[in-house]
């Protein structure tokens, strides 16, 4: 018994899938980053609002590329500017989220759950399909 070929349509709707869940849990990350953001904003400097900032941004714009990206608006091999794609932009986001997340007190780690969705995306951008009859 031969092994199924998966078809081109089947693996279209999962990516899509999945880059709809790197969205949503983006945004996720968002919303606890607001949620700590009002529990705890009076202990906040002037550094500290920058970090907000720069951290909700960052968090927003992954969102917008990754749901752009579900839609099929966008592609993560696209180039933006220069030679670098959104993929590469979306790593530089991540760095400045996570960057940024160090400058808010009592929030050190809250970035890194951005891994995750990150994660998600550069194995489907590193994801490429094999031609039937050669090894993986």
């Amino acid at each position: 018994m031969a092994a199924a070929e998966p078809s081109p349509e089947r693996a279209q709707r999962t990516t899509t899938r999945l880059l709809w869940t790197s969205a949503g849990l983006t945004v996720l990350v968002g919303a606890f980053l607001v949620s700590d953001v009002i529990r705890t904003a009076d202990r906040y400097t002037a550094l500290a609002w920058v970090g907000v900032a720069l951290s909700a941004l960052a968090i927003l714009s992954l969102a917008v590329l990754y749901a752009g990206c579900a839609s099929g608006r966008l592609s993560l091999d696209q180039q933006a500017v220069g030679k670098l794609t959104l993929f590469q932009l979306s790593t530089l986001c991540l760095v400045i989220a996570v960057g940024a997340d160090i400058l808010i007190p009592a929030r050190n780690t809250g970035g890194l759950a951005l891994l995750l969705p990150w994660g998600i995306t550069y194995w489907l951008h590193n994801l490429r399909p094999t031609a039937p009859n050669t090894p993986a």
